[in-house]
């Protein structure tokens, strides 16, 4: 059950992220179809022709739309017709309407009661495709409980917890489910491969043919076997990579936040930790607070802090690193150097990830250190930071003369004391 769940909220997740980012990225360009409450209203014959984003609270819609559409909000209605593919998340969505495309959709209760001429892609707690519904292509579904009472022009696809058909479906149909139930109206005219712990339940009275029953057992022995070489292997690996992405976006793309990082690693750790430590303790209150003020906003700034912490440990090893890459400065070029020490530093956080209680503790510092450097840099970045820079660059400088100057003073001192012990050697 937990596989499937799983399952459904990442495909959930990624459908939300895309949609969401895209809608609030130009929902302003629409301001005409919002109310004071932040609902959206959409009642024109037909709409513009470029690609259109929309994000509200509560958003219906009864028009016609020739382009890609993006809709995000807490409740999601739409009718009218759709000439493009459909993009819609939100806590309740139903789809009444025409689509000639694809639809993408995600939310706590998702409901399909129109046409739609292209896929389906649905993840959610509740996936219902109704009676009047028709999927003249395939429909893909990911969730806790699926039901399935329209007609489905190709395939069917389930990853779900419990899911039920008892509509027709004009090709195969693939189940991992936990128990898939086969109801009276039933019509499948292809294949049925169903991988599941329990036997499909099915009606007497359904035109479907012979299940191929896939049996899942219990893994418990898998479970005191412990984690595999290979897992852990891919495991490292994967960090690994992840740290150095965020190291050559750091280095190339971002000039002041990479001169930040040596400052940060040897003068504001303490500071660091302290901003990252109320960075962490204010996350819940700004969630709650944006949900409160616009359910759209709650669900972005959601996504934004989780995005934030998974970011913050690979930065707090690339800061890390700074300190270590000053062994090296002497020995590589800059380049060559930084790489070195970035890849030093993952490699023994990775390794001590895995020592218990030690490896949670390092990997909790590392994550109030990254958000903490991120929030000091956003706060500092344009006065203190940048102060300390050219003051780091002036003070560099000038040891670079004086060093210069002092290798001078001590040639011209060889030179004299080389020339008296010659003028010496010629008097006697």
């Amino acid at each position: 059950m937990f596989k499937k769940i799983s399952l459904s909220v990442l495909m959930m997740v990624m459908i939300l992220l895309i949609t969401v980012s895209t809608a609030f990225g130009a929902s302003e360009k629409y301001e005409g179809y919002y109310d004071n409450s932040g609902n959206i209203s959409i009642t024109d014959a037909t709409v513009s022709d470029n690609d259109l984003f929309f994000a509200g609270s509560n958003i219906a819609v009864k028009s016609v739309f020739n382009s890609t559409t993006f809709f995000a909000g807490n409740s999601v209605i739409l009718d009218g017709e759709y000439n493009g593919d459909v993009f819609a998340a939100g806590n309740t969505v139903t789809i009444n309407g025409k689509i000639n495309g694809n639809l993408y959709t995600a939310g706590n209760q998702v409901t399909i009661n129109g046409l739609v001429d292209g896929d389906v892609f649905s993840a959610g707690n509740n996936v219902t495709i109704s009676n009047t519904a028709t999927i003249n292509r395939d429909l893909y579904i990911a969730s806790s409980r699926a039901y399935m009472d329209g007609n489905v022009g190709r395939n069917l696809r389930f990853n779900a917890g419990n899911a039920n058909i008892n509509g027709t479906v004009n090709g195969y149909v693939e189940s991992d489910v936990e128990q898939l139930i086969i109801s009276n109206n039933a019509k499948v005219t292809g294949a049925i491969d169903n991988r599941s712990a329990n036997e499909a339940i099915v009606s007497a009275n359904a035109s479907v043919p012979t299940i191929n029953w896939e049996q899942v057992k219990e893994q418990t022995v898998e479970k005191d076997q412990g984690t595999s070489i290979g897992s852990i292997i891919l495991s490292i690996i994967t960090k690994l990579a992840f740290i150095l992405v965020i190291w050559l976006l750091i280095t190339f793309l971002t000039k002041d936040f990479n001169e930040n990082t040596g400052i940060m690693a040897k003068k504001h750790i303490l500071a660091s930790l302290g901003i990252g430590a109320a960075l962490l303790f204010i996350s819940p209150l700004l969630i709650g607070l944006s949900f409160i003020i616009y359910v759209p906003f709650g669900i972005a700034m959601t996504l934004l802090i989780i995005a934030t912490c998974i970011l913050s440990m690979p930065i707090a090893v690339v800061v890390f690193s700074k300190l270590l890459g000053r062994f090296f400065n002497d020995k590589m070029k800059p380049l060559l150097s930084s790489f070195v020490s970035v890849l030093i530093i993952a490699a023994a956080v990775i390794i001590l990830e895995f020592i218990p209680f030690l490896g949670g503790f390092v990997g909790f510092f590392l994550m109030l250190f990254g958000l903490g450097f991120m929030g000091y840099n956003i706060l500092f970045t344009n006065r203190k930071l940048k102060e300390e820079r050219d003051l780091m660059t002036e003070l560099v400088f000038t040891e670079k003369i004086n060093n210069d100057v002092a290798e001078e003073v001590l040639a011209i001192e060889e030179k004299d004391e080389n020339q008296s012990v010659e003028d010496s050697e010629e008097n006697k």
